[in-house]
């Protein structure tokens, strides 16, 4: 059996990075696995012949990341198509996409070590920009993220207008603060504090939800990812920000169109073998209690 190769990347910027960095190397090597490390966490704990992330990447099976969710986001936007399988140790604070806690440091080593992770395939979205200007469109980038693009107004801008299409058909104008179109990873992150659904990672939909929209009427919508969504803002009396997974990549000042659609590639997140998305559910949003009514058993037939 081939042995896995593994690459360690660490925020910096995290109490604790460095001392779980140096437990995970020695818990690898313990196992027999040998370990590389991107530029800057070789330098967090004084170790030889750190990579780029790009090098890095290519000689790595999985990335183990050390960090909160934001430094997983980091990773994949930093890589894009050619990320591998990431393995999230939550040394931050809510960490949804994380697998382990800084102290569930050695069930990871030891599910990597014996092929034991269970590795969940989520959907990554990409947003296309174009920009109306006085002598014709001009493409403004493509994006990618993992859990949402947004358009929102800028800190002081006024009430903004978004109509919104579904392959080619109107669905909504929208009148208020924006709108995120979120995958379902990024159901339980911006969407759901402006009201949107909480959907299970392996569901094939991306959630549309209206930041602060004026009309009461105006809900998330639900479709299919197979979808072609189009988001057509006129001239703006103030600049508009779009947004991918918080980072604001773009300020729009001008007519613009985003056209938003699943991208031809997927981020496999790794999880220990045990592990439930409703149990990260009662744990990161403190769903606590127990069933009263006893599960039927089922007759074998």
């Amino acid at each position: 059996m081939a042995e896995t190769r593994i690459g360690l990347i660490a925020n910096p910027h995290k109490d604790g990075a460095a001392d779980l960095l140096r437990k995970l190397v020695e818990a690898f090597a313990l196992h027999g696995i040998d370990t590389h490390l991107d530029e800057v966490s070789a330098k967090l704990i004084d170790a030889p012949g750190g990579l780029s992330l790009q090098a890095l990447s290519e000689v790595s099976d999985i990335l183990v990341v050390l960090g909160g969710d934001g430094s997983l986001l980091w990773v994949l936007g930093q890589l894009k198509a050619r990320v591998k399988p990431l393995a999230g140790i939550n040394i931050g604070t809510l960490g949804f996409l994380s697998c382990a806690t800084g102290d569930e440091y050695q069930h990871l080593v030891d599910a990597i070590a014996q092929k034991v992770y269970k590795t969940s395939q989520r959907a990554i979205v990409r947003a296309s920009l174009l920009i109306h200007e006085k002598d014709g469109p001009v493409e403004g980038g493509s994006f990618y993220g993992l859990n949402e693009v947004t358009i929102s107004r800028a800190a002081s801008s006024r009430t903004i207008q978004i109509e919104a299409r579904v392959d080619g058909r109107f669905v909504n104008h929208y009148s208020g603060d924006g709108v995120i179109i979120a995958t379902p990873t990024g159901s339980t992150a911006y969407s759901l504090s402006a009201g949107g659904p909480i959907i299970d990672p392996a569901a094939g939909v991306f959630a549309m939800t209206p930041i602060c929209p004026h009309a009461l009427a105006n809900r998330a919508i639900v479709m299919s990812d197979s979808s072609v969504i189009e988001l057509l803002m006129p001239e703006p009396r103030d600049p508009l920000l779009l947004s991918i997974d918080g980072r604001t990549v773009a300020e729009l000042n001008t007519a613009a169109d985003v056209v938003i659609e699943r991208a031809d590639f997927n981020l496999p997140l790794l999880a220990l073998p045990d592990a439930s998305f409703y149990d990260v559910l009662h744990q990161k949003l403190g769903w606590f209690g127990s069933t009263v009514v006893e599960p039927v058993k089922r007759i074998s037939q």
